[in-house]
């Protein structure tokens, strides 16, 4: 079981990303999850919460998904959140990226993750809990294989559309 950050725009898709943890994370233990828990930070400067709260818990998963709803392509917490994870450091590899687009949405898949797609699977959410492990593992192993383009300028708002 490999420790997991869950990456989606919390405006449009909160309810999505609860159903695919209760799933997958809760009832059938595909994964480990490390993301946040649903808790109001608004109070923190962006900065505290990216060092504090966020970091640590990327650094700590071994796979990164991102939930790709209507919005997702366009908010900045998500686009860092993808280029934090697809970032080395000392001590740690990056992380597997797999996008998972949420059923009945239109769908805005980030840049980012286009400009990694020879590392980044993009797939529809899974029906049973073999198929995510399974795909989880593949990003985890692409990973390994190939090298990241961060080259792209962290986006620096929130667009609509």
């Amino acid at each position: 079981m490999k420790n997991v950050f869950v990456s989606y725009a919390h405006r449009l898709d909160q309810d999505a990303a609860d159903d695919f943890r209760a799933k997958f994370s809760l009832e059938k233990s595909v994964f480990s999850d490390s993301s946040l828990a649903n808790q109001d930070l608004s109070h923190l400067s962006d900065d505290y919460i990216k060092r504090n709260y966020i970091s640590p818990r990327i650094d700590r998963a071994s796979v990164s998904i991102v939930l790709i709803g209507k919005e997702t392509g366009g908010r900045w917490w998500v686009d860092w959140e993808i280029y934090h994870s697809l970032r080395t450091q000392i001590g740690k590899n990056q992380n597997g990226i797999l996008g998972i687009l949420i059923p009945n949405k239109v769908h805005w898949i980030p840049q980012r993750l286009l400009d990694n797609k020879h590392l980044c699977n993009i797939i529809d959410m899974p029906r049973d809990y073999r198929t995510l492990e399974n795909e989880i593992e593949k990003a985890y192993q692409l990973s390994l294989k190939y090298n990241s383009d961060l080259s792209r300028i962290l986006r620096q708002r929130n667009s609509f559309s």
